[in-house]
């Protein structure tokens, strides 16, 4: 009797662990088909499988519609509120001085053309 419940647990345990492992998520190339977009646009790994991105979690959250969000919507869905200060990123003096003009030495002109000339590329 304790011989048989060894054999129907370790039967069981192997029954739950394969269960496990035939239910856990995968990356799909289909879901690529269905949206258009690489792997990469979801998931970190730019092959596809593993943990999601902004982008590919904001997509699963959105019951994974025809198009994946572009990732400033994707945070938004996420809650991450992105807000930024304009100011920051304007030029605060926005004149340019003139640039000089490039002058060449001739004799630099000539080792330039040779080297150039000889180059026979990668």
């Amino acid at each position: 009797m304790k011989q048989f419940l060894i054999i129907l647990g370790a039967l069981l345990l192997g029954m739950a662990v394969l269960f496990a492992s035939s239910s856990t998520t995968q990356a799909l190339p289909e879901y690529a088909a269905q949206t258009g977009e690489p792997c990469s646009s979801c998931h970190i790994s730019p092959s596809g499988g593993g943990p999601r991105g902004p982008r590919g979690q904001a997509w699963v959250a959105s019951n994974k519609p025809s198009t994946v969000p572009d990732l400033v919507r994707s945070l938004e869905l996420l809650g991450v509120e992105v807000s930024v200060d304009l100011a920051y990123f304007t030029a605060t003096n926005p004149e340019v001085p003139e640039a000089e003009a490039l002058s060449v030495e001739p004799a630099q002109g000539q080792k330039l053309f040779r080297w150039l000339s000889q180059y026979d590329g990668n």
